[in-house]
C-alpha cells in the first residue's frame, strides 16, 4: 500500500509534467527522487528537475501556472529566477515543493540529453543517469548527497559507466576547480 506522500509525490509528479508538456518543454528528473529511482530508495519531500529551457521561458512558465495546480513558492519568485536560475514552485492541493533548475550549462544540458525514460504510475519520466546524477551529488557535496551516491553505487554497480564519469568529472574539475574527478576515482577505486 502507497504511503501518503507517496501519493503525493506521484501526483505532484505527474502534474509537473502535464505543464511541462503543455509548455513543450524537455526535462530530467534529479535530486533526492532521481536518487530512489536510480538507487536505493530514501525519504524526500520534494521533486527536483532541470529543464531544457533559458530564464524567459522558465518566465513565460511562470506567469502560465493560473490554470494549473503550480503556483510559485512565495511572491517576487521572478527575482530568483533571474538571480539563481531556478523557479521554486509548489502544487496547491499536495503542499510539496517544486525546485526546476534552468538547465543553462553544458553539463546540465547534457544531462537532459543523456535522461532515459522510466515509466512510474502510467507516466513517462525522464531520470538522470545514475552517472549524472553522482556527478551532481559530488558537486552538491552535502551529507545526503553521499549516502545518496552510495545507494546509486550499491545498485548501478555493474553498469556504471566508469569512464564518462571520469571523463565529465575531469571537464567539470577544470571548468570550476573542484576536485571532481578525484573524487570520482577515489569512489571506483573504493567500488572495484
Amino acid at each position: 500500500m502507497k504511503s501518503v506522500l507517496e501519493k503525493a509525490l506521484q501526483r505532484t509528479l505527474s502534474d509537473t509534467l502535464d505543464v511541462l508538456m503543455a509548455n513543450r518543454i524537455q526535462y530530467a528528473l534529479i535530486g533526492g527522487l532521481a536518487a530512489s529511482i536510480r538507487g536505493r530508495m530514501r525519504v524526500t519531500e520534494d521533486i527536483d528537475l532541470v529543464l531544457d529551457c533559458n530564464v524567459n521561458e522558465a518566465l513565460s512558465l511562470l506567469n502560465g501556472l493560473d490554470e494549473t495546480l503550480l503556483e510559485p513558492l512565495f511572491s517576487n519568485v521572478e527575482q530568483v529566477v533571474r538571480r539563481s536560475f531556478i523557479l521554486p514552485l509548489q502544487h496547491r492541493e499536495t503542499g510539496i515543493t517544486i525546485d526546476l533548475a534552468i538547465g543553462i550549462s553544458g553539463f546540465e544540458q547534457q544531462t537532459i540529453r543523456r535522461a532515459t525514460i522510466v515509466k512510474i504510475a502510467s507516466k513517462n519520466l525522464r531520470v538522470a543517469t545514475a552517472e549524472d546524477l553522482v556527478l551532481m551529488k559530488i558537486l552538491a557535496g552535502r551529507p545526503q548527497d553521499d549516502q545518496d551516491i552510495n545507494g546509486i553505487l550499491d545498485v548501478q554497480k555493474e553498469q556504471f559507466d566508469w569512464h564518462y564519469c571520469s571523463v565529465v568529472g575531469q571537464q567539470l574539475q577544470d571548468a570550476l576547480g573542484m576536485d571532481i574527478a578525484v573524487r570520482v576515482a577515489l569512489l571506483k577505486l573504493r567500488e572495484l
